[in-house]
């Protein structure tokens, strides 16, 4: 009896300093791939620099006009069409958008920003707001994520009322290649979009499947990876449409050229001319016409959380 008593507490001794080095080697796992899944996160562009803003942006106002005549048109005087604002946290995200296209200061399209601990945005809320105090269209939308913090489902509801939802897949690059989109929950015919891309993770073919017919665009870049042409093609690759860009050092757009191979045309749809600040941000874009005419003016003051 001794003995045995002896023997189970050896093995019992045993069995928990097996228990312990298991327990180890899982937190030391779950510790790697948090750590790996963080580092993977904090590599990923942030909406500021996705739209190619250079520096620590606080905010971006836009105030476009479009540019008329007066005095037996003879001088040009700017009219302002709409205004927009975003405000960025200072990990470079969304918190804030606000669109005013009418100019009564009551009435304007407003979208929120709730990001978790993680920097992933868990909810949009997007809505007009009238009158200084009622909402009309609320939309919603909220995300979950996998391990690596790529957004898998998204969710949209329109005064609380389910409005569609968005399933996606990604390479092993990380990058999204299938959206399937469902415009309500007994949708049968859902919308599939997949994407190629080159090595460099740019798409170069989209290939989109829905209820209205078949259709796939097809993209080109530059060394710097700047979008210089896409091409689109519906119903089994019919006579295509498309465009044609080019860029100045700072990689903006100076030019946008439109063709037609049905109609075999071509033509500048659009040239731009920027004015830039300190920190190489455009503050001024000019667009003009084909024949020289100017489409519409943007101006842009941007604050800085570095100012």
């Amino acid at each position: 009896m001794p003995y045995s008593r002896i023997g189970k507490s050896l093995l019992e001794f045993n069995l928990e300093i097996m228990q312990r080095k298991i327990l180890l080697i899982i937190s030391i796992f779950v510790f790697i791939t948090f750590s790996q899944t963080t580092n993977a996160q904090s590599k990923k562009k942030s909406d500021a620099e996705i739209e190619g803003f250079k520096g620590n942006i606080m905010s971006v106002m836009d105030k476009y006009y479009e540019e008329k005549r007066t005095f037996f048109d003879l001088i040009p005087i700017k009219v302002e069409l709409s205004n927009t604002f975003i405000l960025y946290n200072k990990e470079g995200n969304l918190i804030l958008e606000k669109e005013n296209d009418d100019f009564t200061e009551n009435n304007r399209d407003i979208s929120y920003y709730k990001y978790n601990n993680r920097g992933n945005c868990i909810e949009q809320i997007d809505s007009s707001y009238e009158d200084g105090r009622a909402y009309s269209m609320l939309w919603q939308n909220t995300y979950n994520y996998d391990i690596n913090g790529k957004i898998i489902e998204e969710y949209s509801y329109l005064d609380g009322m389910f409005a569609g939802k968005y399933l996606y897949k990604y390479d092993k690059n990380g990058d999204y290649i299938e959206i399937i989109s469902y415009k309500d929950e007994e949708d049968t015919i859902p919308t599939k979009e997949i994407f190629i891309r080159d090595n460099k993770g740019n798409i170069i073919e989209s290939k989109k499947y829905s209820y209205f017919g078949d259709s796939r665009t097809i993209y080109k870049y530059d060394d710097k990876g700047n979008l210089i042409k896409d091409e689109y093609f519906f119903q089994e690759d019919t006579i295509s449409t498309g465009n044609l860009y080019k860029y100045n050092i700072e990689n903006d757009i100076i030019e946008k050229i439109h063709f037609d191979n049905q109609t075999k045309t071509k033509y500048i749809a659009l040239k731009f001319k920027y004015k830039y600040d300190s920190k190489g941000n455009w503050i001024k874009r000019t667009d003009y016409k084909e024949d020289g005419s100017i489409e519409n003016i943007i101006k842009r003051k941007i604050k800085y959380y570095d100012e």
